[in-house]
This record gives C-alpha cells, structure tokens and sequence, in this order.
C-alpha cells in the first residue's frame, strides 16, 4: 500500500483575511500541511533559515521585498522549494518576472478553492501549473516573441520525443505521469527535459509550458491539468 506525502506548505501573503480563509480551507485538506506562515518576504526567509515547507503559497505584491525577489532568493538558497505564485489581472510583467526566477507557476487569487488545491497538488509532485484564465492574455504580454518549434534559441531542434514530453510539461505532468503515459522511464523523461531546457534556453519547466502554449503544442484548456 503506498503512503502518499504529506504536503508542507507555507503562505506568504500580507493580507490576515486571505491568510485565514485559505487556512480555514486547507484544514479540510487531505495530504496538505501548513506549516507556517509570514506577512512579508523577510519573515518568509526567517522561518525558511529554521524550518521547511515543500511549497510556498507566495504573494506578488508586499511591502518590503515583493514575491519576485524573495522566489528568487528561496531558489538560489533552496532550490527543492517549490513556489506557487498568487496574481490577479495586470500584472503580468511581475509575473514573468517571478517564473524567470523559477517560480512553477501561478493561481489568480479569486480562484476556486478545488483549483488552488489542484494547483499546490501539481507544483509539489513537480509539474507546472499555469491557471487558464490568465495564461492568453500573459502569453500576449510577453516581452519577446518565442522561437519556431523548428529553431529553437540554440538552433537544435527538439526531436518528436522531446515535442511530446513538452505537450505534457505544458499539461502540469510531473515526471513520473509522463513516463507512465509515454511508456519509458523516468530517467528518461528527466533527460528529455534537461535537453529541452537546454535547447529553448529557459530555466524551469513553467517557461518551456509557456514556450509550448504559444507555439501550440498544447490546446487552449489544457495547460496545468
């Protein structure tokens, strides 16, 4: 019988209500642990300096450093940390921001409860999640255009194998559901990953789910399910 992991989970958000709803919600959880929380990114990296989480629930926008610089600090510091970002419309420079730092993906603050649970539940088991909603407009507000599915930035082109395994990054699959639906390994899949990384130039898996959506290796509804 397999004996699923408990999630550790920290909030980092200034607001004491959204703090308590979401806390209120998570006690009903099941497999979800929160472990802490913190008002601002300097209490954030003080708990972190003692304690651990598996994912940190992490605000945008709060006095003192804001959730780009602190996602990046806890990255450079624990890179096994996985960050969730909290966003709501416009701000979408921040937001890209936050995932070049490796951020692994985001959720809208009004989002139902079901999919900020199905959110931490993907970020966690290694997958991306990128909330539908927003992912359109985002991809719009891009900063520079993406490169062909055939010239990526390193002038290698991904193989078949590799466009499949990044179809399914896109999806939010950590490696272990892509080594079940591809039917290999997942050592296998972890090479194919490093290779995509490498060929598109990106640093996180979010910003190849990106680069996948706007070349459209997944359809629209898919990314982070």
């Amino acid at each position: 019988m397999t004996v699923e992991k408990t999630i550790r989970l920290m909030m980092v958000d200034d607001h004491p209500l959204f703090r308590q709803g979401v806390r209120l919600y998570l006690q009903g959880a099941p497999g979800i642990q929160l472990v802490g929380e913190a008002s601002d990114g300097n209490e954030a990296l003080e708990f972190l300096e003692t304690k651990t989480a598996d994912v940190i629930l992490m605000d945008l926008q709060m006095p003192g450093p804001d959730g780009i610089e602190v996602t990046t600090r806890i990255k450079e510091r624990w890179p096994q940390i996985n960050v969730l970002l909290l966003t709501s419309f416009g701000s979408w420079e921040k937001i890209m921001a936050a995932l070049k730092a490796g951020a692994s993906g985001y959720i809208l603050k009004d989002a139902d409860p079901d999919e900020l649970l199905a959110a931490i539940n993907a970020v966690s088991a290694g997958g991306s999640y990128l909330g539908n909603r927003v992912t359109a407009q985002l991809l719009n507000h891009m900063d520079q255009p993406a490169p062909s599915p055939q010239q990526q930035a390193t002038g290698e082109p991904l193989t078949e194998r590799e466009r499949e395994v990044l179809a399914l990054v896109s999806r939010g699959q950590n490696n272990r559901e892509i080594a079940e639906a591809l039917f290999v390994s997942e050592k296998t899949v972890k090479t194919h990953v490093a290779n995509i990384l490498q060929k598109l130039q990106v640093k996180s898996r979010t910003q190849a789910a990106l680069y996948a959506m706007k070349n459209g290796l997944v359809q629209d509804g898919e990314a982070g399910e």
